[in-house]
């Protein structure tokens, strides 16, 4: 037999029990009543502290504005160092699109039409791996291509070496030249001639790349 009137355990008072619930249990502290939910006043006080809230979010004070213009002052003063960063860069990605759409055009003519790849984006060494196979199957008797080949991989080993050192590894500049530290913490001084030759290699194998 259940009891209906269950007894409090702090007050050994019979509760009225409706759906599991005691009624009158009182509110935690910290929270509005159910009654008090809809009062014109809690309403207000609400709407009053998310308008804060977003105006505080849009107009928020610098509170280092010195570090700003030595960021602005640092930005413009190398911009050609970080303007070579970028052709960098954005010559490997066209240099792996680029082999990726070679082999893309090797594969359908020995019909083969997968997609390079498959659902993860593979390494230049992988494209240069398949490419140098696909090479050898097409020209069974010529040699030449294959030793391209071997001297692109090894001219983007050491490109690699410099874009990673770069992308990881810059951590200040010192006139036109960024200073990049690698795995073992020793630096180097990279400047934007360094840079600029580097991207000037990725174009040309891309170019050759596409003309095998």
């Amino acid at each position: 037999m259940i009891d209906s009137h269950r007894t409090s355990a702090s007050t050994s008072n019979p509760t009225l029990v409706d759906d599991g619930t005691p009624a009158g249990h009182p509110t935690p502290a910290g929270e509005p009543s159910p009654a008090d939910a809809n009062s014109p006043e809690l309403t207000a006080a609400v709407a009053s502290e998310s308008v804060g809230d977003e105006s505080a979010t849009q107009e928020q004070p610098d509170l280092f504005p010195g570090a700003q213009r030595a960021e602005k002052a640092e930005v413009a003063n190398n911009g050609a160092t970080l303007e070579a960063i970028g052709r960098l860069v954005v010559a490997w990605g066209h240099l792996e699109h680029t082999t990726a759409e070679k082999l893309a055009g090797m594969r359908q003519s020995f019909g083969d039409a997968r997609a390079v790849g498959g659902r993860s984006r593979p390494t230049m060494q992988k494209l240069l791996a398949e490419l140098r196979a696909l090479v050898a199957m097409r020209d069974r008797h010529d040699k030449q291509v294959l030793s391209i080949i071997a001297e692109i991989d090894g001219t983007l080993q050491r490109t690699a070496q410099l874009r990673q050192l770069v992308i990881d590894g810059a951590q200040l500049f010192r006139g036109q030249t960024v200073i990049c530290h690698d795995l073992k913490n020793m630096p180097h001084d990279i400047g934007p001639d360094d840079l600029a030759r580097a991207a000037a290699q990725l174009e040309r194998i891309r170019c050759q790349i596409a003309t095998l």
